[in-house]
C-alpha cells in the first residue's frame, strides 16, 4: 500500500470520471462520479439508455455525437439535478472514439496541478541553467547578460517579465528598469563578502503579485550569483599565488629530491642493521623504528621489552638526565639483550630532547660464553676427578689387602679367644662381650671389604668417565654393563623418594660404539627423568630390547613426572632450549645427547603428556668391527 500512495494523484483522478466508447457505452465510471449522480437520484447508467426527446440521456448523447463529429474539442453540460457543471472531451487527442465527462471543478483542478508543475519544472531548470553558466569560464559579464534570459524565462509570463541585473556599476539586461518600477519589482542582493555590490530585479508588466515560489526563486538566484562571483574572486587570487607557487615549488622540489635521496641512503644504512634501533621523546614514546615489529608508536618498554613499567635502571632516563650513554644488560626467561642509548641534543646543544637506543639480541653469545664456561668446568673437574680417583685409590688398595689378612688373622685368633672364653666367661673384647663380638666381627670384616671394593668399582668408573673421549667408534660396547655401570654414578642424584627399576634384556650382543658419549646419554636422561619427578614420589624405568629381524638395540627411559606440552616436545632437542633456565640448565644435554645417537646412526624420541610422564626411547644399530 506505500508503493501505491505515491499514485494517489491518479486515483482520484480516475475516481471523478466517466468514459464513454464508441457505442455510448459506459466502460469506466468511478466511485465519486457514480456517487455524485447516486445522490442526485440518477443512475448515470440507465439515463445513457433513456433516448426520449429532452430527457436527460437524449441530452447527453446529443452532446457527445457533436464531439465525435469535431464540432465541439470541449463542450461543458449540466444536469437538471446537479449544481454543478460537467465537461465532456476526447479522451485521445487524434480520435474521438472514447469520450470522457467529469466535473469542471475537478478538471481545472487537475489543470492547476499540471501548470504548477510545469512552473516548478521551469524554476528547476531555470536553476540549474544558471548555475551551468556560472560554472563556465567565460568572462564575467558575458555570464551576467546570459543569466537575464535564463531569469526571465523561470517565471510565470516569461514574454511579459522584465529583468535587470547590476554589479558593482555595470547594469544587464532592462537598463533602469529598477529605479522606474522599483515599487512594482522584486529585488534580491548580490553580496560579495557580505557587502552589497549589486542586485537582481524582476518586473511584470501585468502588475499582479509574484508568486512564493517566484520569491523564493529570486532569492536562490541571487545567493548562486553571490557564491558564484566570490568564487571567480577567490580563483583570479588562487591563480595569482598559484604562479608563485608555482616557483616556489620548483626551488622545493629539488631540495625534496635532495632530502630524499639524502633519506633513502639513511633509511638503507638505517634498515640494514639487524639490532632494534628505536628514537624516543622524554616521555619513553617511540617516534622513529627500524624494525616493522616494534613499529613507531607506543612506549619503548612495551614495545622492546613487553612490559607495562619503565625498567628498573633504566639506561635512557641516565641519558636524558645526564646526556651521556647509558648500557644495560637486560635478562628474562629466555633471552638476553644488550641495550646502548645514545643522547640526541636539542640546538642548543645543552639539552637532550631525544635519545636514541640500541637493542641487540646478546642470547647466542651468552649462551656460547656460558657454554665455553661449562666447557673449561668439566675440563677441570676432569682433570680433579683423575687426581681424586688416583688418590682415594692407593690408600684404599692398602684397606683391601690389609683387610683380607685381617680377615685371615681372625679366622686364626678366633679358636684360641673360644678356649680363653671357656676359663674366663667374663671376657669383652672392644668394651662388648665375648659371644656379642664373635657373632659380628666377620659381619664387621666383611662389610670393610664389601665397602673397600665398592669404593675401587666407583673410583675405576669416575677415572673411566673422566677419560678424554675419543671421536671414534670403536669400543665394544654391552649395554646392559654400560647402563648398570651408569647408574652406580648417579644413584645419587635420583633421591630418595624415586625408585629406579631396571629390565634388561639378557643375551644383547656386543656392538661397535663409543662407550663413553653413551654414557653421557644415559646420564643425561637418568637426570632429566629426576628432575622432571621432583620431590614426588616417582618411578623411573630402564628397559633394553634387542630386535633381532631389525638388527637394532633399543633403550627405553620413562618416568612418571610432571611430562611435557607439545610446544616443548618440539624443540627439546634444539640447542640451548632449556625449561630450567632458572635452575642452571644450559638446554645443551638434550642436543648433545641428540647428536651423540646419530653419531652412532640411531634415532631418539619422545613421547610424553602433562602431569602423566615422558618416555624417550634410543634405538641403535648393532654393528660389528667387521662391518
Amino acid at each position: 500500500m506505500e508503493e501505491l500512495s505515491k499514485y494517489n494523484l491518479a486515483f482520484g483522478l480516475f475516481k471523478s470520471i466517466a468514459i464513454f466508447d464508441q457505442s455510448n457505452t459506459i466502460v469506466l465510471a468511478g466511485e465519486q462520479i457514480k456517487r455524485l449522480f447516486n445522490d442526485a437520484g440518477m443512475d448515470l447508467f440507465q439515463m445513457i439508455t433513456d433516448d426520449q426527446p429532452n430527457s436527460e440521456g437524449s441530452r447527453l448523447l446529443e452532446v457527445l455525437q457533436q464531439i465525435r463529429l469535431g464540432k465541439f474539442e470541449m463542450q461543458t453540460h449540466t444536469f437538471s439535478n446537479l449544481d454543478k457543471e460537467f465537461i465532456l472531451f476526447p479522451a485521445n487527442a487524434t480520435s474521438f472514439d472514447n469520450i470522457v465527462l467529469s466535473s469542471k471543478e475537478e478538471i481545472e483542478q487537475i489543470t492547476k496541478i499540471e501548470h504548477d508543475l510545469k512552473e516548478r519544472v521551469k524554476e528547476t531548470e531555470c536553476l540549474y541553467n544558471i548555475s551551468r553558466e556560472l560554472e563556465s569560464l567565460q568572462d564575467l559579464d558575458v555570464v551576467l547578460n546570459n543569466c537575464v534570459d535564463i531569469i526571465r524565462n523561470g517565471f510565470q509570463y516569461p514574454e511579459q517579465t522584465h529583468v535587470q541585473i547590476e554589479f558593482e556599476g555595470d547594469a544587464f539586461g532592462s537598463g533602469d528598469l529598477y529605479e522606474k518600477k522599483a515599487d512594482q519589482c522584486l529585488m534580491e542582493y548580490i553580496l560579495r563578502n557580505n557587502r552589497k555590490r549589486g542586485f537582481i530585479a524582476v518586473c511584470d508588466e501585468k502588475e499582479e503579485p509574484f508568486l512564493d515560489e517566484e520569491k523564493a526563486l529570486l532569492k536562490e538566484l541571487a545567493r548562486k550569483l553571490s557564491h558564484a562571483i566570490e568564487t571567480r574572486d577567490k580563483r583570479t587570487d588562487l591563480e595569482k599565488r598559484k604562479k608563485v607557487l608555482l616557483e616556489k615549488n620548483k626551488t622545493l622540489m629539488r631540495l625534496t629530491e635532495e632530502c630524499r635521496e639524502g633519506r633513502e641512503k639513511l633509511q638503507a644504512f638505517f634498515t640494514a642493521i639487524t639490532d632494534k634501533i628505536v628514537v624516543i621523546d622524554p616521555d619513553f614514546n617511540i617516534i622513529l623504528s627500524n624494525n616493522k615489529e616494534v613499529g613507531e608508536k607506543g612506549k619503548c618498554y612495551k614495545q622492546l621489552f613487553n612490559s607495562d613499567t619503565i625498567c628498573v635502571d633504566c639506561p635512557a632516563k641516565q641519558t636524558f638526565n645526564n646526556g651521556t650513554e647509558g648500557v644495560l644488560e637486560k635478562h628474562d626467561s629466555s633471552t638476553t639483550v644488550l641495550l646502548n642509548t645514545y643522547p640526541i641534543f636539542a640546538k642548543d646543544q645543552k639539552t637532550v630532547d631525544r635519545v636514541l637506543e640500541v637493542c641487540r639480541d646478546i642470547t647466542k653469545e651468552k649462551q656460547m660464553e656460558a657454554q665455553l664456561i661449562q666447557s673449561h668446568k668439566l675440563a677441570s673437574l676432569g682433570k680433579l676427578v683423575t687426581g681424586v680417583a688416583h688418590e682415594i685409590n692407593n690408600p684404599n688398595t692398602f684397606i683391601l689387602g690389609n683387610m683380607k689378612i685381617i680377615r685371615e688373622a681372625f679366622s686364626d685368633i678366633i679358636p684360641v679367644l673360644d678356649a680363653y672364653y671357656t676359663e674366663h666367661e667374663e671376657l669383652k673384647i672392644a668394651r662388648l662381650p665375648y659371644q656379642i663380638f664373635k657373632e659380628n666381627i666377620n659381619i664387621l670384616v666383611e662389610d670393610m671389604v664389601n665397602g673397600s671394593v665398592r669404593m675401587k668399582k666407583i673410583v675405576e668408573d669416575l677415572r673411566y668417565f673422566a677419560k678424554k673421549d675419543a671421536d671414534v667408534l670403536d669400543e665394544e660396547v654391552y649395554i646392559n654393563g654400560l647402563i648398570e655401570n651408569t647408574v652406580r654414578l648417579v644413584k645419587k642424584q635420583i633421591g630418595k623418594n624415586t625408585n629406579l627399576n631396571l629390565n634388561l634384556e639378557a643375551l644383547i650382543p656386543v656392538f661397535i660404539g663409543n662407550i663413553t658419549k653413551l654414557e653421557q646419554v644415559v646420564i643425561n636422561m637418568i637426570v632429566n627423568a629426576s628432575q622432571a619427578i621432583g620431590m614426588a614420589k616417582g618411578e623411573i624405568s630402564i628397559q633394553t630390547v634387542y630386535n633381532k629381524a631389525e638388527e637394532k638395540v633399543s633403550i627405553v627411559i620413562s618416568d612418571n613426572g610432571k611430562g611435557m606440552d607439545e610446544k616443548t616436545q618440539r624443540n627439546i632437542f634444539d640447542p640451548f632450549f632449556t625449561t630450567k633456565r632458572n635452575e642452571g640448565g644450559t638446554g645443551l644435554g638434550l642436543s648433545i645427547s641428540y647428536g651423540i645417537i646419530k653419531e652412532h646412526g640411531g634415532l631418539i624420541s619422545v613421547d610424553s603428556e602433562l602431569n602423566k610422564g615422558t618416555c624417550f626411547t634410543i634405538s641403535l644399530p648393532v654393528k660389528t668391527k667387521e662391518e
